[in-house]
């Protein structure tokens, strides 16, 4: 008898030495696998309406809808209805989203720009109203909160390319470089808001598969990629065996003598979970790898933890947040939407047309004045729009005016094609390129860096088309104009007709008096060019260098063409 108790006591200390190993173990393998396994927040469960009301009390709120592609233009806006927000002391700001997306670059500031809210002591929140995908998700994020009506999506954060093929994804060399920032911010709003870091993680990987596994004894929800669902479910079965078989020791039993189930033979510590409320069954793996990027609707977003409320309108809105006063909606202004429209490539393009058009024009109705002033509105619009929006900056202006000015010297002043002409034309088409290029976020000192957003890559030739197409059409165009435009009786009014053959045969092109070796007197100062009168024909005349006073005898010594070259004779 003795013995037997003897047998049984040690067994019970070896048993809790077994048990103290394997948790001493259990816990240096969760401290080396950090990377591996994200810390998840549990997701919120359904919650009726009475808890959904908010605790604190405000007594004003705006709303801030951001709506279309996020630009230069979404951010200055922002800029300006946040200050707004600020000088009327309004404590709590609900952004609108309704967009498919935009410029990372932007986005990221943008980011930047609503968490410094949380220092000022303004609360922002995110209503998706009806979507919010890629950049609108990413700006959501980094709100304190997210709420969504009936029927919204969001996710799908992917940066992309614009290619020669059509949309694909950032190349792999370049890819680390071009999302870091982005994965950095997505780290923060996990961090701040408690996202689950792993699934945040899946709404710009593609390659991620996530799980959904569910604490039987605990009742904790976590995500977990498949190396750690592997390890939670081999750590399941390892842990039964021992238990079993320490069990079976200590009764004195051997395996399988018996029938009855012991307390080890129920369901294992983590399972899947097979079915939410408002979800109904769960598809596992929830995230699929390569094949979708996380994109989720109110009742999913809800039930991962990214949703806080399902709210349908203003009324509930209010209701949630408890706001006594006004709630007042801040929209774009007509001119901030008429400038996103003109900053937009495609109406850049048409304005890049008709101001080569009316430069043509101009050049062949010298002295009207109307097409020239139509090239001239033309460019300032076509630089003063995404100026104004944050697309264009100064030295593509000063590049495409020097260019221009290049291109006329090289016209009136040196006839020919040389280093002006040249250095003019490179000027004026970098200038009209990069002009639809927005800068990068400054992310370090280096006075150059090569373009690192997929973004960059994607406005660069949005430019290229627009300016191509912009450059077909005024060919087209200036074939029209020089074809019919003449025949037609606007036309007739500011163009002259060709001349017919007999009147060009009865014109003498070039005037008797001026040969060479005829004398003439200077009509003006001649420094070296100016005014010459041959009989009765006045000339432009130049010298070879030197300057003759007025009233002095001239002689033609050669003539090139209209090119007259004269020099003085006493």
């Amino acid at each position: 008898m003795k013995t037997q108790h003897l047998i049984v006591k040690r067994g019970l200390w070896f048993g809790l030495a077994i048990a103290s190993a394997a948790a001493m173990i259990t816990g240096a393998w969760a401290d080396t696998s950090t990377e591996t396994r994200p810390a998840d927040t549990r997701p919120a469960d359904p919650l009726d309406r009475e808890s959904l009301l908010g605790t604190s009390e405000h007594e004003r709120a705006v709303i801030i809808p951001i709506t279309g592609t996020i630009t230069d233009i979404t951010r200055g806006s922002i800029e300006r209805r946040l200050e707004y927000v600020r000088e009327a002391g309004i404590d709590l700001v609900i952004f609108e989203f309704d967009t498919p997306g935009g410029v990372l670059g932007t986005t990221l500031e943008i980011c930047t720009d609503i968490k410094r809210l949380r220092q000022e002591g303004i609360s922002s929140y995110a209503w998706i109203n009806p979507q919010a995908y890629s950049a609108g998700t990413i700006i959501a994020l980094a709100t304190e909160g997210i709420f969504m009506s009936s029927f919204a999506r969001m996710g799908d954060c992917q940066p992309i390319m614009m290619t020669g093929t059509g949309v694909s994804a950032v190349p792999e060399e370049i890819e680390a470089k071009a999302t870091s920032p982005l994965v950095a911010e997505l780290r923060d709003s996990a961090q701040r808001n408690g996202y689950s870091y792993l699934m945040t993680l899946s709404l710009i990987r593609p390659e991620m598969e996530i799980w959904w596994l569910e604490n039987t004894q605990t009742g904790e929800k976590r995500f977990v990629n498949t190396q750690e669902r592997d390890r939670l479910m081999a750590a399941d079965e390892g842990t039964e065996k021992k238990e079993k078989g320490l069990l079976d020791y200590i009764s004195g039993r051997r395996e399988g003598a018996s029938g009855d189930k012991t307390e080890t033979g129920g369901e294992p510590t983590w399972r899947y979970v097979d079915d939410y409320p408002a979800l109904g069954k769960v598809h596992q793996p929830i995230v699929e790898a390569d094949k979708q990027l996380l994109t989720m609707t109110t009742p999913e977003a809800l039930a991962y933890g990214f949703a806080r409320a399902e709210l349908n309108n203003e009324q509930e809105l209010r209701e949630y947040f408890r706001i006594s006063g006004s709630v007042e909606r801040l929209e774009d202004t007509y001119m901030e939407t008429f400038v996103q429209w003109l900053a937009s490539p495609m109406v850049r393009g048409v304005l890049f047309l008709l101001m080569l058009l009316g430069a043509y024009t101009e050049f062949h109705t010298p002295g009207i004045g109307v097409a020239g002033a139509v090239a001239l509105v033309c460019l300032v619009l076509f630089l003063g729009a995404p100026y104004m929006a944050g697309i264009t900056m100064t030295w593509e202006i000063v590049a495409i005016v020097l260019g221009i000015i290049l291109l006329l010297i090289e016209l009136f002043v040196l006839p020919g094609f040389g280093v002006a002409g040249i250095m003019g034309l490179l000027l004026l088409m970098v200038g009209l390129l990069f002009s639809f290029v927005p800068p990068e976020p400054v992310w370090d000192d280096n006075w150059f860096r090569m373009p690192t957003l997929p973004d960059t890559y994607t406005y660069f030739q949005r430019g290229l088309y627009a300016l191509a197409g912009g450059l077909a059409g005024s060919i087209v165009g200036a074939y029209f104009i020089a074809r019919f435009l003449p025949q037609t009786s606007v036309g007739r009014m500011f163009i002259p007709p060709n001349p017919t053959h007999e009147q060009v045969m009865m014109v003498d092109a070039v005037p008797a008096a001026l040969f060479v070796g005829a004398v003439g007197t200077a009509q003006s100062m001649l420094r070296p060019a100016g005014k010459a009168l041959f009989v009765d024909t006045l000339a432009d005349v130049v010298t070879l260098g030197e300057f003759v006073e007025k009233g002095s005898r001239v002689e033609i010594v050669e003539r090139h063409g209209a090119r007259i070259v004269v020099r003085q004779v006493s």
